[in-house]
């Protein structure tokens, strides 16, 4: 039986970064990643859509954070800042920029740059890196884990499960971690999709419009019962409303009953009496043009054309002048509030994280350490904790991995 003094189940973000730290601390210990990829950091190649979004310049506010380890993310940010993040990747040579959202990059502008980074330092500490090894089981005995993967068996004195969520199984993402530690005693959340597209029941109008973007603010409802808004870039799929704000809501739908998400594209934002005006100004200006034709000065046409018919027009080889106060009206309310009943997120291909994971309680915050099994760390998606779009979910993975890589 192979002997480690500290194993990292998982080579994700969290896992890397983990392992780093907890080998510069102990350049004399034996530090081992068991990946069951063909290579590690795989999943991170994907993230920020091949941008790689390291982190916000604003994961400082736990109000950013969900489920039940969220409570406790006041004591990761004093514990590992944005700023001591940010230190780390500058130690690793690593350029980065920062966007108007405060969305930081690495200058390259790709994935792969941050991958190259981390696995110059690994390689260069000497951390042992043991890819295509899934592990089985996991045991706990008085002072040591053994742990088994479907070729060998080791033996270690602390170990770290840092597996990740069941998001993006193409990439190879599944429920092993949450397996592993069910059975060394931990309480989990069952998985499910967060960040990711909003399905609509109804998707004949979206079809229409598949790949428009357009700004606006979307809110949830569950039935008449206002939840959330977000605002932002809203995009729209053949069958699903997208977007960053979409995918803001998307982890909330789970516990609605009636889950509805309302666009407001009004360009005059909340006032909807300037856009009526504006509405009944166009249709005297241009009362000779085609009603397909009558928004084409606030949207892209085929936007325009879906947001008529769900207003009820229907015959759009008509002259604008033909539309009548009242169709003009139910147009601008289709503008300021555009329904779409929507379903629960259940597509793990199309989620950029999960909810669910190890609970909060169970999770010493100060050390990434879990409170009922000795010596066993636990960090990154494998908590349940999943933050907002736009750098949130990786500034954690990094964050809890530096933080679980100093107590080891």
């Amino acid at each position: 039986m192979n002997y480690k003094d500290i194993i990292i189940v998982g080579g994700g973000a969290s896992g890397m970064m983990c392992a780093i730290i907890a080998k510069e601390k102990n350049p004399d210990k034996k530090v081992a990643v068991l990946e069951k990829q063909s290579r590690i950091g795989r999943k991170l190649l994907s993230t920020g859509n091949g941008r790689c979004n390291l982190y916000n310049i604003n994961c400082n506010n736990s109000q950013s954070y969900h489920g039940s380890f969220s409570q406790k993310m006041n004591t990761v940010f004093k514990s590992c800042s944005v700023a001591k993040v940010a230190e780390r990747f500058s130690k690793l040579g690593l350029v980065t920029h920062t966007d108007n959202e405060g969305r930081v990059y690495p200058f390259s502008n790709h994935a792969g740059t941050v991958l190259d980074v981390l696995l110059y330092r690994i390689n260069e500490l000497g951390i042992e890196v043991i890819s295509s090894s899934k592990v089985t089981s996991v045991a706990k005995e008085s002072n040591s884990f053994t742990v088994a993967t479907e070729n060998e068996s080791y033996k270690c004195e602390k170990l770290v499960i840092s597996t990740g969520s069941a998001a993006a199984p193409k990439l190879g993402a599944d429920n092993s971690g949450i397996s592993l530690l069910s059975k060394l005693g931990h309480k989990t959340k069952p998985f499910s999709p967060a960040l990711c597209p909003i399905e609509a029941v109804d998707n004949t109008l979206l079809k229409s419009i598949k790949g428009v973007r357009q700004k606006g603010y979307a809110s949830l409802f569950d039935g008449d019962e206002f939840i959330k808004t977000e605002s932002g870039e809203i995009q729209f799929t053949e069958n699903s409303l997208s977007g960053i704000c979409v995918f803001n809501l998307s982890a909330l739908i789970k516990t609605l009953n009636n889950p509805v998400i309302s666009l407001n594209l009004n360009p005059f934002t909340d006032d909807y009496g300037q856009l009526l005006h504006t509405l009944k100004l166009s249709a005297s200006a241009f009362k000779d043009r085609r009603i397909s034709n009558y928004l084409d000065g606030i949207f892209v046409n085929k936007l325009g054309i879906a947001i008529m018919k769900s207003a009820g027009i229907k015959d759009f080889k008509k002259s604008v002048s033909a539309l009548t106060k009242n169709e003009i009206e139910s147009i601008c309310d289709v503008i300021y509030d555009w329904k779409f009943k929507v379903k629960k997120p259940d597509d793990f291909n199309k989620a950029q994280v999960c909810s669910g994971g190890v609970i909060g309680d169970e999770i010493n915050a100060k050390a990434m350490r879990s409170t009922i099994v000795d010596n066993l760390y636990i960090c990154g998606e494998a908590i349940d904790v999943d933050g907002d779009c736009g750098g949130f979910n990786l500034y954690f993975a990094f964050a809890s991995g530096i933080i679980a890589g100093e107590n080891l």
